[in-house]
């Protein structure tokens, strides 16, 4: 095929698909295989691929070394790219190799964690760009941001690639002179939550989209990875399995490795004969707390999402734990703990774990107090009392004279950035 026929022809070329694939650099795409649709790629006789778009969606790349590079290698025309899907990666700035691609015409960045609106202007050079998306990222906040981004609602695509590409205020929203004046404090907003709207877009946007789209939740696909890459009978293994998924693929909201060393610290400190977890989730902190129990202990998790308690049943078999030292319970805090002595023979624990809901760890306690299951000398751990926190829960513990307070700090897994801490409360008994 000639050059010519090759430009006549590209919008009919399936795209180079590299989606979905948890990729972390560019340079990775030299080594994987492109998805495979009902039309087969075309190539040319060295090899490489004819079509003109490249689809980078759904995967972790927070930068593009080496891209022309690594593209000369997969194209056979790289300099004709027309299409390039990098939506829903973690890029904060609009990568100046991007400007080099002049038939580039269709560019997608939503999703991304991209903060600064002037960071458009750069592409104000590319004089075929007509359809660039934006939304998702974190200057879809300021104001004078306009969406749809293309010809018809961005007159700034089809001018002059000196014009700016800086998008319009909408009419009759706000004057000028107003938006003027918000500007420093959206900013200053923006800076100072950026932490938290990443997490957002990926313990809430993206963890939806990948629902839909793959008919699982994401403790199913989490477990789907341990089957195929941790060691059976290996907790430790497990563990940080799960981490390296929830770090490089998808964002599990677990506890996370340090503060999951803070509570097994303390299961070997207090070395409890039986223990209460209320909200199991995926098993994770389960593991940690029966890895640490000592021989013959007991531990009793409760989680009230069926489906959930079924994914964290298998993780917990597959650690090597039974049920005579982990017994998992499907139901509600509310409705177990009046049945813990009934029903589970659990008389007394010596060590509860509350990280199910923090706006039900105060019911829950008391709840825990109302039945005289906690012994004087008993311990309850609560995360995420910090972020988003349980200010209830620990005035009452306070100023209730029954509980010695202390609280270990730790910041979110894969954000830091973002404090949290776990409660350590000692129980002096029913005074």
């Amino acid at each position: 095929m000639s050059k010519q026929d090759y430009m006549n022809t590209w919008v009919q070329e399936p795209p180079l698909d590299y989606s979905f694939r948890s990729i972390p650099v560019i340079q990775d795409l030299i080594s994987e295989e492109p998805r495979t649709g009902l039309r087969p790629l075309r190539h040319s006789k060295s090899g490489k691929s004819l079509t003109q778009s490249l689809w980078l969606n759904n995967n972790v790349l927070n930068e593009l070394r080496d891209f022309n590079h690594v593209i000369s290698q997969l194209l056979e025309y790289p300099e004709n790219l027309a299409w390039i899907d990098l939506s829903f990666n973690d890029l904060t700035s609009i990568d100046p190799v991007l400007t080099t691609l002049f038939n580039l015409s269709v560019l997608y960045l939503h999703g991304n964690s991209i903060h600064r609106l002037g960071e458009v202007n750069k592409l104000a050079i590319l004089p075929r760009l007509r359809s660039l998306t934006l939304h998702g990222n974190p200057i879809e906040e300021e104001k004078g941001y306009s969406q749809p981004w293309g010809p018809s609602s961005c007159p700034m695509l089809r001018s002059s690639p000196s014009r700016s590409l800086q998008p319009r205020a909408q009419v009759g929203t706000m004057s000028p002179a107003i938006a003027l004046a918000f500007l420093p404090l959206v900013v200053t907003l923006l800076v100072r939550y950026r932490h938290h709207f990443r997490l957002l877009v990926r313990a809430v946007l993206l963890r939806s989209f990948r629902d839909c789209l793959s008919g699982l939740r994401i403790e199913e696909r989490a477990f789907s990875y341990v089957l195929t890459h941790a060691l059976p009978g290996d907790p430790s293994h497990i563990l940080t399995t799960l981490d390296h998924w929830s770090s490089h693929c998808e964002y599990l909201s677990h506890m996370g490795p340090v503060k999951g060393q803070i509570l097994t610290r303390l299961v070997e400190e207090k070395a409890p004969a039986c223990m209460l977890e209320l909200g199991t989730y995926c098993g994770y902190s389960t593991l940690f707390i029966a890895r640490a129990l000592p021989p013959g202990s007991r531990l009793l998790t409760v989680e009230r999402d069926p489906r959930t308690a079924a994914v964290a049943e298998k993780l917990i078999r597959l650690a090597g734990f039974d049920e005579s030292t982990v017994e998992l319970i499907v139901g509600s805090s509310e409705e177990v703990i009046p049945r813990l002595r009934t029903q589970y023979q659990l008389s007394r624990a010596d060590l509860v774990l509350l990280t199910h809901r923090p706006r039900c760890y105060l019911r829950d306690l008391q709840l825990l107090e109302a039945h005289a299951l906690l012994p004087a000398g008993a311990t309850v751990l609560a995360d995420h009392v910090v972020f988003p926190g349980a200010p209830r829960f620990l005035q009452y513990a306070k100023s209730c004279g029954r509980y010695r307070c202390r609280l270990h700090h730790a910041g979110l897994p894969d954000f830091p950035a973002i404090k949290d801490g776990i409660a350590q409360l000692t129980y002096s008994g029913p005074g």
